[in-house]
């Protein structure tokens, strides 16, 4: 798993589902779990290694079988935060620091509350932003973007890293784009259910009944 040929993710799965009052992660969603689904699409995908960040009670029920055996398993690893009840910036940290270790061309950060996101969508990204090195264009990151909002998926260049680490609790990397600190690019898309993130019942019912299972 060497990143000097391609971008690295971040997974950020540590969060504590405060909102949903139970671990989102683990509920169904398709024949799987809520968890799994992005992350089953990060391992088959053109990214050359996913770092699965989670919290220290974490068991990885959530993870399919099939994502333990090779060769899926050779494509993601797991990282503890300790620090993850004090917000999502605390797992961003532990997750670039083992990224960076990787030596990446960019880092990707997924999100896993984010089932509907389709894998074409990150391949598409990375094409784009290995396209952007290749020419010679500087940018910080690009970004997914629906009605002109930056939204996860985002790969950010190795140099936007220490941006990054100066967020604090439960500070995403939108804080940045809000305060305009990096330069950019959005790559736009139509439908806005791609980047559908469940965070409370409600909105898991909603998925549910909605059909929009990938």
């Amino acid at each position: 798993m060497n990143g000097n040929d391609g971008v690295i993710a971040i997974y950020l799965a540590a969060g504590l589902s405060r909102r949903m009052g139970m671990n989102k992660l683990e509920l169904p969603w398709g024949e799987k779990t809520i968890g799994n689904s992005v992350l089953e699409k990060a391992v088959k995908s053109d990214l050359t290694c996913t770092i699965v960040v989670t919290r220290r009670s974490d068991r990885l029920g959530w993870i399919d079988g099939a994502l333990f055996q090779p060769p899926l398993r050779e494509k993601w690893k797991s990282v503890v935060c300790p620090e993850a009840e004090k917000g999502q910036a605390h797992s961003l940290h532990w997750g670039l620091h083992a990224a960076m270790e990787m030596g990446p061309k960019g880092i990707m950060v997924l999100l896993a509350d984010q089932p509907l996101l389709p894998l074409r969508t990150i391949n598409q990204l990375i094409f784009q932003y290995l396209e952007c090195r290749r020419e010679n264009i500087n940018i910080l990151f690009l970004a997914a973007s629906f009605q002109g909002i930056p939204r996860p998926p985002i790969i950010f260049s190795p140099q936007a890293v220490p941006e990054l680490l100066k967020l604090e609790g439960d500070e995403g990397a939108r804080q940045l784009f809000k305060q305009a600190k990096l330069n950019g690019k959005l790559v736009d898309y139509e439908n806005g259910w791609d980047f559908y993130d469940v965070d409370t019942k409600e909105e898991y019912e909603i998925l549910k009944g909605g059909g929009h299972e990938w």
